[in-house]
């Protein structure tokens, strides 16, 4: 399983033009079940998203989509998916409020982007136990 650190600053390239159009630059999770909901990019052109629907292939290589369409803007993607939801440098809180440490990074199934798990400097949780993220901390259930 791949983690999200290596995913960084990959390419996001179109199969039907041949070229690349952004770069990786972070991601947008949700819980229930705890996936990326939406890779964030930089690109010189107008959209800062790319929902995991949208993604044909994600490779060790580059991430493909079909078209520079499938990069969207916060306002056009269907999902929740601001700046807030990033969870790579947040504190990890129990729900009872137990401080975890940060996330240094998640562990990803690259074909669904299902979260496998939060990797934190002292341990690993299960990306089944995320509760939700938000601006300040990822939460996730106690044990």
């Amino acid at each position: 399983m791949p983690l999200f650190s290596e995913a960084k600053g990959r390419g996001v390239v179109s199969l039907v033009a041949a070229e690349t159009l952004a770069t990786v630059s972070g991601c947008a999770i949700a819980p229930s079940p705890a996936r990326i909901a939406a890779l964030r990019v930089k690109t010189r052109a107008r959209g800062t998203l790319v929902a995991w629907d949208r993604l044909q292939a994600f490779g060790s290589d580059a991430v493909t989509v079909r078209s520079a369409d499938d990069i969207q803007t916060e306002d056009d993607a269907k999902i929740l998916a601001d700046k807030h939801h990033d969870p790579i440098g947040k504190r990890v809180l129990t729900e009872t409020g137990q401080d975890l440490g940060s996330v240094d990074d998640l562990e990803f199934d690259e074909a669904t982007g299902h979260i496998r798990r939060i990797i934190t400097p002292g341990q690993d949780i299960s990306g089944d136990r995320l509760l939700g993220v938000g601006t300040y901390a990822v939460v996730v259930a106690d044990n």
